[in-house]
């Protein structure tokens, strides 16, 4: 009886939710020619964030082969964007199909708002005959621009504006996380590490955060302390552990207990601090850069690399266990450690890390085999007992 009244419940159960999600959002669609929304783009109401665009880059020959796409008329995926209130399109999805276009005419802006001059295309699949097209000869970057430029003709332009794109739009009544939470599902299935996709939620929650913490991993105290390979810093690994250090330290030991994901703790920390009035940047910049600071003049690039106490020497690679407890540890207690004199300091925070290396915590919690979940909790502890200064 049990059973066949839970099979009856289900879908009822299943409607109610399905009524429930989709009124909170609403979507609408549009179709429009290519000039259409280059005119919307130049006059602010298509938003192509400067950040996306690093980001998302496509190579040559995948933009050669967008723009033959359009010349052969061959459907290109809609494109999805989220209404702002004030009635801008942010771009969520199809961020390089639209800079790609842009880019080809020669009207795509930088972040100094001049125009990214782009290159002559190359062969495509089916039209030979695009390699080395240009929308404009006078408009090309001839740092790697080739002799042989073919302007388009009037006929081949026209053409081309008014090929016409597939927007699907989230209006700005849908419920303000739908347009982040799109973009993840959207985007799940490209090359993007997790914290590349974060900082797209962040361009798009407020970009003005997004460049506050690009500043925070461009700290030299924080570059030269971490000393991070040129692989992690093309995928923001810099960025994502200056956010778990800032995660880290403005939560509370029992915001940590029962940690199930990594990331969805940074995502969920980063839009507390975007949306939280009281969150104090220029306070967290000070502090961090402090912490850097110390952490450089005392050990440099060995700040967070394995103690050996038998030899007594920093070795090996950069270790994320030790940057979580020393930098939440001296976070937490950083007054009593901006207290201190230079001299007083740094070999007490070389003394500190030290301890750190040998706790048996951090022992037992560390190593191959221990997931971050479980992990963070405990440096979160032992950092914070360990740089205690008795505050």
């Amino acid at each position: 009886m049990t059973d066949t009244a839970s099979q009856e419940e289900t879908p009822v159960a299943l409607q109610d939710e399905i009524l429930e999600r989709s009124r909170e959002i609403h979507t609408d669609r549009y179709s429009m020619a290519i000039n259409e929304a280059l005119s919307m783009y130049e006059s602010g109401d298509l938003e192509i964030h400067p950040e996306f665009q690093r980001i998302f880059r496509w190579r040559l020959p995948q933009q050669s082969r967008l723009i033959e796409s359009v010349f052969l008329g061959i459907p290109i995926p809609p494109i999805f964007v989220a209404a702002r209130e004030d009635g801008v399109w942010d771009v969520v999805d199809g961020v390089q199909r639209l800079s790609t276009l842009f880019r080809f005419m020669a009207t795509l802006k930088k972040d100094d708002d001049t125009l990214d001059l782009p290159d002559p295309l190359t062969e495509g699949d089916y039209l030979k005959s695009l390699e080395g097209v240009v929308w404009d000869k006078e408009k090309v970057d001839n740092r790697t621009a080739t002799s042989t430029k073919i302007e388009l003709s009037e006929a081949q332009k026209r053409f081309f504006k008014r090929a016409r794109l597939d927007f699907q739009i989230v209006e700005h009544t849908s419920d303000q996380h739908s347009k982040f939470d799109l973009f993840q599902r959207l985007n799940s299935g490209t090359h993007l590490s997790e914290q590349e996709a974060r900082n797209c939620l962040a361009v798009m929650l407020d970009v003005t955060f997004y460049r506050w913490l690009q500043e925070l991993a461009g700290h030299p105290g924080f570059i030269a302390a971490t000393n991070i390979s040129e692989r992690q810093e093309e995928e923001a690994y810099g960025i994502e552990i200056a956010l778990r250090y800032l995660g880290m330290v403005n939560a509370e030991r029992s915001d940590l207990s029962g940690l199930k994901d990594v990331g969805e703790f940074l995502t969920t920390r980063m839009r507390t601090f975007i949306a939280s009035e009281e969150y104090d940047r220029a306070f967290e910049k000070e502090r961090f850069g402090g912490i850097f600071t110390w952490l450089n003049e005392s050990l440099g690039d060995a700040a967070f690399k394995r103690y050996d106490p038998t030899r007594g020497s920093f070795s090996g690679r950069f270790t994320v266990s030790a940057f979580e407890a020393i930098t939440t540890g001296i976070g937490l207690h950083y007054e009593s450690w901006k207290a201190l004199t230079p001299t007083a300091r740094n070999p007490l925070i070389i003394a500190r890390i030290k301890d750190v290396w040998m706790d048996p915590v951090f022992q037992a919690r560390t190593g191959a085999g221990k997931p971050a979940s479980l992990r963070i909790p405990h440096m979160f502890e032992v950092g914070q007992r360990i740089f205690s200064l008795g505050d």
